[in-house]
Protein backbone atom coordinates (compact mmCIF):
# COMPACT_ATOMS: atom_id res chain seq x y z
CA UNK A 1 0.00 0.00 0.00
CA UNK A 2 2.85 2.36 0.81
CA UNK A 3 4.18 1.44 -2.42
CA UNK A 4 1.51 3.00 -4.07
CA UNK A 5 1.89 6.68 -2.93
CA UNK A 6 2.37 8.94 -5.01
CA UNK A 7 6.31 10.59 -5.73
CA UNK A 8 6.73 8.62 -2.28
CA UNK A 9 11.11 7.22 -2.25
CA UNK A 10 11.80 4.10 -0.43
CA UNK A 11 13.14 5.78 2.74
CA UNK A 12 10.33 7.01 3.14
CA UNK A 13 8.14 3.88 3.15
CA UNK A 14 11.07 2.48 5.36
CA UNK A 15 10.28 5.62 8.13
CA UNK A 16 6.70 5.15 7.42
CA UNK A 17 6.88 1.09 8.49
CA UNK A 18 9.19 1.73 11.18
CA UNK A 19 7.03 4.78 12.96
CA UNK A 20 4.23 2.11 12.58
CA UNK A 21 5.67 -0.44 14.26
CA UNK A 22 8.11 1.42 16.61
CA UNK A 23 5.52 4.38 17.22
CA UNK A 24 2.24 4.41 16.11
CA UNK A 25 1.32 8.05 18.23
CA UNK A 26 4.04 10.00 16.17
CA UNK A 27 3.10 7.53 12.77
CA UNK A 28 -0.53 8.57 13.01
CA UNK A 29 -0.17 12.14 12.97
CA UNK A 30 1.85 11.47 9.55
CA UNK A 31 5.02 13.99 10.06
CA UNK A 32 7.28 12.30 7.89
CA UNK A 33 5.17 12.59 4.74
CA UNK A 34 3.80 16.31 5.64
CA UNK A 35 7.62 17.23 6.17
CA UNK A 36 8.57 15.77 2.53
CA UNK A 37 5.58 16.42 0.99
CA UNK A 38 5.52 19.99 2.68
CA UNK A 39 9.18 20.77 2.29
CA UNK A 40 8.83 19.07 -1.21
CA UNK A 41 6.05 21.74 -2.38
CA UNK A 42 7.69 24.68 -1.12
CA UNK A 43 10.84 24.16 -2.66
CA UNK A 44 8.93 23.67 -6.11
CA UNK A 45 7.30 26.81 -5.08
CA UNK A 46 10.65 28.68 -4.77
CA UNK A 47 12.03 27.84 -7.96
CA UNK A 48 9.09 28.39 -9.91
CA UNK A 49 9.08 32.33 -8.04
CA UNK A 50 12.64 32.17 -9.27
CA UNK A 51 12.21 30.93 -13.04
CA UNK A 52 9.44 33.02 -13.82
CA UNK A 53 10.01 36.31 -15.32
CA UNK A 54 9.22 39.12 -12.59
CA UNK A 55 10.29 42.45 -13.32
CA UNK A 56 11.03 44.69 -10.48
CA UNK A 57 9.96 47.99 -11.89
CA UNK A 58 6.39 46.39 -12.74
CA UNK A 59 3.44 46.68 -10.49
CA UNK A 60 2.87 43.63 -8.23
CA UNK A 61 0.83 40.91 -8.79
CA UNK A 62 2.19 38.83 -6.48
CA UNK A 63 -1.14 38.86 -4.46
CA UNK A 64 -2.49 36.48 -6.97
CA UNK A 65 -0.26 33.93 -5.85
CA UNK A 66 -0.79 34.51 -2.10
CA UNK A 67 -4.64 33.93 -3.00
CA UNK A 68 -3.83 30.60 -4.85
CA UNK A 69 -1.26 29.55 -2.51
CA UNK A 70 -3.38 30.33 0.46
CA UNK A 71 -6.20 28.07 -0.86
CA UNK A 72 -3.86 25.09 -2.02
CA UNK A 73 -3.20 25.30 1.61
CA UNK A 74 -6.43 25.21 2.90
CA UNK A 75 -6.61 21.90 0.47
CA UNK A 76 -3.52 20.36 1.84
CA UNK A 77 -4.81 21.16 5.32
CA UNK A 78 -8.01 19.01 4.78
CA UNK A 79 -6.16 16.38 2.90
CA UNK A 80 -4.12 15.74 6.24
CA UNK A 81 -7.02 16.00 8.30
CA UNK A 82 -8.27 12.95 6.43
CA UNK A 83 -5.30 10.93 7.22
CA UNK A 84 -5.58 11.90 10.74
CA UNK A 85 -8.79 10.33 10.34
CA UNK A 86 -8.23 7.13 9.34
CA UNK A 87 -6.36 6.12 12.48
CA UNK A 88 -6.62 7.42 16.40
CA UNK A 89 -4.57 5.69 18.97
CA UNK A 90 -5.89 7.95 21.77
CA UNK A 91 -9.32 6.78 20.23
CA UNK A 92 -8.70 3.46 19.84
CA UNK A 93 -7.15 2.57 23.60
CA UNK A 94 -3.45 2.78 22.45
CA UNK A 95 -0.54 2.76 24.09
CA UNK A 96 -0.73 6.61 25.24
CA UNK A 97 2.41 7.75 27.43
CA UNK A 98 1.75 10.75 29.99
CA UNK A 99 3.87 13.02 27.30
CA UNK A 100 2.37 11.99 24.06
CA UNK A 101 -0.35 14.53 24.33
CA UNK A 102 2.69 17.46 24.02
CA UNK A 103 4.29 15.74 21.93
CA UNK A 104 1.29 15.34 19.02
CA UNK A 105 0.59 19.21 19.93
CA UNK A 106 3.63 19.97 18.63
CA UNK A 107 4.14 17.50 15.89
CA UNK A 108 0.59 19.63 14.87
CA UNK A 109 1.77 23.04 15.21
CA UNK A 110 4.86 21.85 13.27
CA UNK A 111 2.76 20.13 10.47
CA UNK A 112 0.33 23.77 10.58
CA UNK A 113 2.88 25.72 10.22
CA UNK A 114 4.50 24.31 6.96
CA UNK A 115 1.00 24.64 5.16
CA UNK A 116 0.83 28.33 6.50
CA UNK A 117 3.78 29.15 5.21
CA UNK A 118 3.73 28.83 1.77
CA UNK A 119 1.32 31.65 0.68
CA UNK A 120 4.28 33.68 2.05
CA UNK A 121 7.35 32.11 -0.54
CA UNK A 122 6.55 34.23 -2.89
CA UNK A 123 6.89 37.50 -1.28
CA UNK A 124 9.76 36.53 0.00
CA UNK A 125 11.31 35.54 -3.38
CA UNK A 126 10.36 38.55 -4.75
CA UNK A 127 12.24 40.65 -2.83
CA UNK A 128 15.05 38.74 -2.88
CA UNK A 129 14.76 39.16 -6.53
CA UNK A 130 14.70 43.31 -6.20
CA UNK A 131 17.55 43.42 -3.82
CA UNK A 132 19.45 41.29 -6.30
CA UNK A 133 18.69 43.48 -9.61
CA UNK A 134 18.96 47.22 -7.43
CA UNK A 135 21.05 48.23 -4.88
CA UNK A 136 19.82 50.40 -2.59
CA UNK A 137 22.91 52.87 -3.18
CA UNK A 138 21.98 52.41 -6.99
CA UNK A 139 18.90 53.59 -6.63
CA UNK A 140 20.09 56.53 -4.52
CA UNK A 141 22.53 57.95 -7.12
CA UNK A 142 20.16 57.43 -9.53
CA UNK A 143 17.87 59.51 -8.46
CA UNK A 144 19.95 61.87 -7.13
CA UNK A 145 21.33 62.35 -10.17
CA UNK A 146 18.23 62.56 -12.20
CA UNK A 147 17.06 65.41 -9.84
CA UNK A 148 20.30 67.23 -10.11
CA UNK A 149 19.66 67.25 -13.89
CA UNK A 150 16.68 68.06 -14.03
CA UNK A 151 16.93 71.17 -12.12
CA UNK A 152 20.06 71.71 -14.52
CA UNK A 153 18.29 72.02 -17.51
CA UNK A 154 14.64 73.68 -16.13
CA UNK A 155 16.87 76.16 -13.81
CA UNK A 156 14.82 79.02 -15.67
CA UNK A 157 12.03 76.93 -15.80
CA UNK A 158 11.61 76.94 -11.93
CA UNK A 159 10.41 79.43 -8.86
CA UNK A 160 12.85 79.59 -6.72
CA UNK A 161 11.43 81.92 -4.52
CA UNK A 162 11.23 81.20 -0.97
CA UNK A 163 7.69 81.18 1.21
CA UNK A 164 8.75 82.37 4.52
CA UNK A 165 6.71 82.91 8.03
CA UNK A 166 7.63 85.34 10.84
CA UNK A 167 7.74 84.12 14.18
CA UNK A 168 8.03 85.71 17.50
CA UNK A 169 9.38 83.84 20.62
CA UNK A 170 7.32 84.74 24.01
CA UNK A 171 6.68 83.18 27.10
CA UNK A 172 3.26 84.16 27.19
CA UNK A 173 2.09 81.18 24.67
CA UNK A 174 2.41 77.88 25.07
CA UNK A 175 2.94 76.00 21.68
CA UNK A 176 2.08 78.28 19.09
CA UNK A 177 -0.37 81.00 18.19
CA UNK A 178 -1.61 83.10 14.95
CA UNK A 179 -0.75 86.93 15.49
CA UNK A 180 -3.92 88.88 16.01
CA UNK A 181 -4.49 92.48 15.39
CA UNK A 182 -7.48 94.66 14.63
CA UNK A 183 -8.55 96.22 11.72
CA UNK A 184 -8.14 100.12 11.66
CA UNK A 185 -12.26 100.35 9.55
CA UNK A 186 -14.61 97.40 11.25
CA UNK A 187 -12.09 97.15 14.40
CA UNK A 188 -12.67 93.36 14.09
CA UNK A 189 -9.60 91.22 15.25
CA UNK A 190 -8.70 89.00 12.63
CA UNK A 191 -4.94 86.46 11.66
CA UNK A 192 -2.20 88.33 10.63
CA UNK A 193 -1.10 85.91 7.62
CA UNK A 194 2.48 84.73 8.39
CA UNK A 195 2.77 85.89 12.00
CA UNK A 196 3.00 83.70 14.48
CA UNK A 197 3.70 83.82 18.79
CA UNK A 198 6.20 80.96 19.91
CA UNK A 199 7.34 79.60 22.95
CA UNK A 200 11.02 78.59 23.31
CA UNK A 201 10.04 74.82 22.51
CA UNK A 202 8.69 75.57 19.32
CA UNK A 203 11.64 77.56 18.32
CA UNK A 204 13.99 75.20 19.11
CA UNK A 205 12.41 72.16 16.69
CA UNK A 206 11.77 74.60 13.89
CA UNK A 207 15.38 75.69 14.07
CA UNK A 208 16.13 71.96 13.66
CA UNK A 209 14.19 71.60 10.86
CA UNK A 210 14.39 74.91 8.57
CA UNK A 211 16.06 75.06 5.53
CA UNK A 212 16.80 78.82 6.34
CA UNK A 213 16.75 81.31 8.83
CA UNK A 214 17.24 85.27 9.55
CA UNK A 215 17.18 86.49 13.30
CA UNK A 216 16.02 89.62 13.54
CA UNK A 217 16.69 90.56 17.27
CA UNK A 218 16.53 87.85 20.01
CA UNK A 219 12.76 87.52 19.57
CA UNK A 220 11.55 87.74 16.06
CA UNK A 221 13.13 85.40 13.54
CA UNK A 222 12.18 84.93 9.61
CA UNK A 223 12.10 81.60 8.57
CA UNK A 224 12.62 80.59 4.92
CA UNK A 225 11.01 76.93 2.86
CA UNK A 226 12.63 75.76 0.42
CA UNK A 227 10.06 74.96 -2.61
CA UNK A 228 10.15 71.19 -3.88
CA UNK A 229 12.71 70.27 -6.24
CA UNK A 230 12.31 66.94 -6.05
CA UNK A 231 11.01 65.60 -8.87
CA UNK A 232 12.33 61.81 -8.80
CA UNK A 233 12.00 60.63 -5.35
CA UNK A 234 11.16 57.64 -2.68
CA UNK A 235 11.05 57.95 1.17
CA UNK A 236 12.03 54.17 1.73
CA UNK A 237 15.32 54.47 -0.26
CA UNK A 238 16.79 56.79 2.33
CA UNK A 239 16.19 54.44 5.14
CA UNK A 240 18.37 52.49 3.57
CA UNK A 241 20.85 53.95 1.13
CA UNK A 242 24.40 54.84 2.51
CA UNK A 243 23.89 57.56 0.22
CA UNK A 244 21.68 60.19 1.47
CA UNK A 245 18.93 61.53 -0.73
CA UNK A 246 19.26 64.66 -1.77
CA UNK A 247 16.42 66.88 -0.42
CA UNK A 248 15.16 70.37 -1.83
CA UNK A 249 17.60 72.14 -0.22
CA UNK A 250 20.22 70.51 -1.20
CA UNK A 251 18.91 71.02 -4.64
CA UNK A 252 19.09 74.14 -4.49
CA UNK A 253 22.38 74.98 -2.96
CA UNK A 254 24.10 72.97 -5.43
CA UNK A 255 22.28 74.13 -8.85
CA UNK A 256 20.08 76.14 -8.13
CA UNK A 257 21.44 79.11 -6.20
CA UNK A 258 23.84 80.18 -8.45
CA UNK A 259 23.52 80.06 -12.29
CA UNK A 260 25.83 77.85 -14.12
CA UNK A 261 27.54 76.76 -17.10
CA UNK A 262 25.96 73.57 -18.57
CA UNK A 263 26.39 71.06 -21.82
CA UNK A 264 22.66 70.71 -22.05
CA UNK A 265 23.27 67.94 -24.94
CA UNK A 266 25.24 65.90 -22.38
CA UNK A 267 22.59 66.53 -19.68
CA UNK A 268 19.86 65.07 -22.05
CA UNK A 269 21.62 62.19 -22.85
CA UNK A 270 22.91 61.19 -19.59
CA UNK A 271 19.31 62.22 -18.77
CA UNK A 272 17.74 60.00 -21.24
CA UNK A 273 19.54 56.74 -20.16
CA UNK A 274 18.55 56.86 -16.52
CA UNK A 275 14.79 57.49 -17.61
CA UNK A 276 15.32 54.37 -19.80
CA UNK A 277 17.07 52.39 -17.11
CA UNK A 278 13.63 52.55 -15.24
CA UNK A 279 10.93 53.52 -17.58
CA UNK A 280 10.01 51.03 -20.66
CA UNK A 281 8.19 54.06 -22.50
CA UNK A 282 11.54 56.36 -22.20
CA UNK A 283 14.36 55.66 -24.56
CA UNK A 284 17.96 56.12 -23.82
CA UNK A 285 18.13 58.70 -27.43
CA UNK A 286 15.25 60.73 -26.31
CA UNK A 287 13.76 62.61 -22.85
CA UNK A 288 10.43 62.95 -23.96
CA UNK A 289 7.80 59.81 -24.85
CA UNK A 290 6.90 59.32 -28.28
CA UNK A 291 3.45 59.45 -27.23
CA UNK A 292 2.30 58.88 -31.18
CA UNK A 293 4.39 55.82 -31.07
CA UNK A 294 2.72 54.37 -28.60
CA UNK A 295 -0.78 55.50 -29.44
CA UNK A 296 -1.62 58.20 -26.80
CA UNK A 297 -3.54 61.35 -28.39
CA UNK A 298 -1.09 64.17 -25.96
CA UNK A 299 0.28 67.07 -27.95
CA UNK A 300 3.41 67.48 -26.50
CA UNK A 301 3.72 70.09 -28.86
CA UNK A 302 2.12 72.40 -26.86
CA UNK A 303 4.10 72.38 -23.90
CA UNK A 304 7.68 72.18 -26.67
CA UNK A 305 6.47 75.34 -27.92
CA UNK A 306 6.25 77.22 -25.04
CA UNK A 307 9.91 77.58 -23.65
CA UNK A 308 9.25 81.12 -22.62
CA UNK A 309 6.47 80.46 -20.93
CA UNK A 310 7.46 79.92 -16.81
CA UNK A 311 6.90 75.75 -16.24
CA UNK A 312 5.74 75.02 -12.55
CA UNK A 313 6.78 71.82 -11.28
CA UNK A 314 4.07 69.78 -12.73
CA UNK A 315 4.48 71.04 -15.75
CA UNK A 316 7.73 70.08 -15.90
CA UNK A 317 6.61 66.05 -14.65
CA UNK A 318 4.15 65.99 -17.50
CA UNK A 319 6.63 67.26 -19.96
CA UNK A 320 9.58 64.67 -19.21
CA UNK A 321 6.46 62.24 -18.44
CA UNK A 322 8.08 61.37 -14.93
CA UNK A 323 5.40 59.55 -13.72
CA UNK A 324 6.56 56.88 -15.89
CA UNK A 325 9.81 57.05 -13.68
CA UNK A 326 8.28 57.47 -9.98
CA UNK A 327 5.83 54.32 -10.63
CA UNK A 328 8.91 51.84 -11.43
CA UNK A 329 11.13 52.92 -8.96
CA UNK A 330 8.12 52.93 -6.08
CA UNK A 331 7.64 49.71 -7.32
CA UNK A 332 11.24 48.48 -6.97
CA UNK A 333 11.33 49.88 -3.40
CA UNK A 334 8.21 48.50 -2.37
CA UNK A 335 9.37 45.11 -3.38
CA UNK A 336 13.09 45.27 -1.70
CA UNK A 337 12.04 47.01 1.80
CA UNK A 338 8.51 45.10 2.10
CA UNK A 339 10.28 43.44 4.86
CA UNK A 340 10.60 45.85 7.19
CA UNK A 341 10.47 45.16 10.94
CA UNK A 342 6.54 46.20 11.79
CA UNK A 343 5.91 43.92 8.68
CA UNK A 344 7.85 41.42 10.11
CA UNK A 345 6.29 41.51 13.51
CA UNK A 346 2.90 41.46 11.22
CA UNK A 347 3.55 38.42 9.32
CA UNK A 348 4.76 36.29 12.01
CA UNK A 349 1.71 37.09 14.50
CA UNK A 350 -0.24 35.69 11.84
CA UNK A 351 1.73 32.92 11.15
CA UNK A 352 1.84 32.19 14.64
CA UNK A 353 -2.00 32.90 15.85
CA UNK A 354 -3.22 31.10 12.84
CA UNK A 355 -0.82 27.82 13.21
CA UNK A 356 -1.64 28.03 16.95
CA UNK A 357 -5.43 27.98 16.60
CA UNK A 358 -5.56 25.37 13.98
CA UNK A 359 -3.03 23.24 16.13
CA UNK A 360 -5.44 23.30 19.23
CA UNK A 361 -8.21 23.01 16.95
CA UNK A 362 -6.69 19.60 15.43
CA UNK A 363 -5.65 18.54 19.24
CA UNK A 364 -9.16 18.97 20.61
CA UNK A 365 -10.51 17.06 17.77
CA UNK A 366 -8.32 13.90 17.75
CA UNK A 367 -9.03 14.01 21.88
CA UNK A 368 -13.09 14.28 21.79
CA UNK A 369 -15.88 12.98 20.46
CA UNK A 370 -17.08 14.52 17.08
CA UNK A 371 -20.49 15.09 19.08
CA UNK A 372 -18.49 17.33 21.89
CA UNK A 373 -16.11 18.61 19.86
CA UNK A 374 -19.11 20.82 17.28
CA UNK A 375 -20.74 21.25 20.34
CA UNK A 376 -18.00 23.28 21.77
CA UNK A 377 -17.77 24.97 18.67
CA UNK A 378 -21.26 25.93 18.75
CA UNK A 379 -20.77 26.92 22.40
CA UNK A 380 -17.84 29.02 21.66
CA UNK A 381 -20.22 31.10 18.90
CA UNK A 382 -23.37 31.54 21.07
CA UNK A 383 -20.32 32.88 23.91
CA UNK A 384 -19.12 34.88 21.31
CA UNK A 385 -22.20 36.55 20.37
CA UNK A 386 -23.63 37.31 23.84
CA UNK A 387 -20.44 38.64 24.97
CA UNK A 388 -20.34 41.09 22.02
CA UNK A 389 -23.99 42.10 22.95
CA UNK A 390 -22.52 42.78 26.84
CA UNK A 391 -19.65 44.79 25.57
CA UNK A 392 -22.28 46.92 23.54
CA UNK A 393 -24.01 47.74 26.66
CA UNK A 394 -20.87 48.34 28.70
CA UNK A 395 -19.98 50.74 25.84
CA UNK A 396 -17.14 49.03 24.62
CA UNK A 397 -14.99 49.06 27.38
CA UNK A 398 -11.57 47.13 26.95
CA UNK A 399 -11.80 46.01 30.74
CA UNK A 400 -14.80 44.64 30.27
CA UNK A 401 -13.94 42.73 27.55
CA UNK A 402 -10.93 40.81 29.64
CA UNK A 403 -13.11 40.58 32.85
CA UNK A 404 -15.12 38.48 30.78
CA UNK A 405 -12.16 36.46 29.52
CA UNK A 406 -11.12 35.88 32.77
CA UNK A 407 -14.45 34.63 33.93
CA UNK A 408 -15.35 32.46 31.03
CA UNK A 409 -11.50 30.88 31.84
CA UNK A 410 -12.85 30.67 35.63
CA UNK A 411 -15.99 28.80 34.43
CA UNK A 412 -14.34 26.58 32.39
CA UNK A 413 -12.07 25.32 34.85
CA UNK A 414 -14.95 24.62 37.26
CA UNK A 415 -16.83 22.44 34.83
CA UNK A 416 -13.52 20.57 33.41
CA UNK A 417 -12.73 20.16 37.50
CA UNK A 418 -15.95 18.09 37.41
CA UNK A 419 -14.10 15.82 35.47
CA UNK A 420 -12.47 14.37 38.27
CA UNK A 421 -15.37 13.17 40.79
CA UNK A 422 -17.62 12.41 37.61
CA UNK A 423 -17.85 8.70 37.38
CA UNK A 424 -18.36 9.21 32.95
CA UNK A 425 -17.83 12.03 31.22
CA UNK A 426 -20.78 14.22 30.07
CA UNK A 427 -21.37 17.05 27.43
CA UNK A 428 -21.19 19.86 29.81
CA UNK A 429 -17.75 19.17 31.05
CA UNK A 430 -16.37 17.78 27.55
CA UNK A 431 -17.29 21.40 25.95
CA UNK A 432 -15.58 22.97 29.72
CA UNK A 433 -12.11 21.01 28.58
CA UNK A 434 -12.60 21.62 25.09
CA UNK A 435 -12.59 25.22 25.61
CA UNK A 436 -10.59 25.36 29.05
CA UNK A 437 -7.69 24.00 26.54
CA UNK A 438 -8.55 26.33 24.10
CA UNK A 439 -8.42 29.47 25.90
CA UNK A 440 -5.33 28.71 28.15
CA UNK A 441 -2.58 29.62 25.96
CA UNK A 442 -4.17 32.92 25.46
CA UNK A 443 -4.96 33.66 29.52
CA UNK A 444 -1.32 35.33 29.43
CA UNK A 445 -1.65 38.17 27.43
CA UNK A 446 -5.13 38.83 28.61
CA UNK A 447 -3.52 38.75 32.27
CA UNK A 448 -1.09 41.50 30.97
CA UNK A 449 -3.52 43.27 29.33
CA UNK A 450 -6.33 43.95 31.92
CA UNK A 451 -3.24 44.94 34.03
CA UNK A 452 -1.87 47.69 31.51
CA UNK A 453 -5.74 48.63 31.17
CA UNK A 454 -5.93 48.96 34.77
CA UNK A 455 -2.96 51.05 35.68
CA UNK A 456 -3.17 53.41 32.74
CA UNK A 457 -6.95 54.44 34.22
CA UNK A 458 -5.34 54.31 37.71
CA UNK A 459 -2.70 57.31 36.94
CA UNK A 460 -4.54 58.72 33.95
CA UNK A 461 -4.84 62.59 35.96
CA UNK A 462 -2.23 61.52 37.90
CA UNK A 463 0.71 63.93 36.50
CA UNK A 464 0.48 67.88 36.44
CA UNK A 465 3.84 68.83 35.16
CA UNK A 466 6.72 67.48 32.44
CA UNK A 467 8.27 64.81 35.14
CA UNK A 468 5.31 63.48 36.69
CA UNK A 469 4.38 62.76 32.86
CA UNK A 470 7.35 61.30 32.25
CA UNK A 471 7.29 59.12 35.39
CA UNK A 472 3.75 58.21 33.89
CA UNK A 473 4.98 56.72 30.75
CA UNK A 474 7.63 55.15 32.57
CA UNK A 475 5.20 52.65 33.77
CA UNK A 476 4.79 51.21 30.05
CA UNK A 477 8.73 51.21 29.04
CA UNK A 478 8.08 47.58 29.40
CA UNK A 479 5.10 47.18 28.15
CA UNK A 480 5.66 45.87 24.70
CA UNK A 481 8.34 43.39 25.88
CA UNK A 482 5.50 41.86 28.08
CA UNK A 483 3.16 41.66 25.47
CA UNK A 484 6.06 39.79 23.27
CA UNK A 485 6.76 37.39 26.34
Amino acid sequence: MNSKRLLTPGFINKIDQQLLKNNPVTWSTRIHLALYYGLGFAIVITLLCFILPDDARNGSTIYNWIILLSIISLLAFIFWMIYLLRFNVFKRFGKWGSTDTVKTFFIYFIITLLIISWPFIPLIVQSIRANAAYTSDELAKDINDMNLKLCQLERDSLDIKFDRDTFQVSNIVVGSETKQYKTVDTDETVNMYGYYIIDTAVLRSKLTDADSVRKINDSLYVFYECPDFKFIYNYSVDGYSGDRILSSMDLYRRVLQYRQTIDKVKLEKELAHLFSKYSRRHESSSLIINYYNNNYPYDHNSINNSKAEKLNKNRIEDKYDLDYVNRPIDNIADKKYRWDSSTIEICWRVAYYFTLALSLLVLIYRHTTRRTFFLSLLASVVLSILTGLFLTISNNEEDAFFTWCIVYFIIFSVLTATIIIARRRNVISGIGLNLLVFMTPFLPIIITATYYDALRRQHKYDYQNERERQNYYSLFINEELHYFM
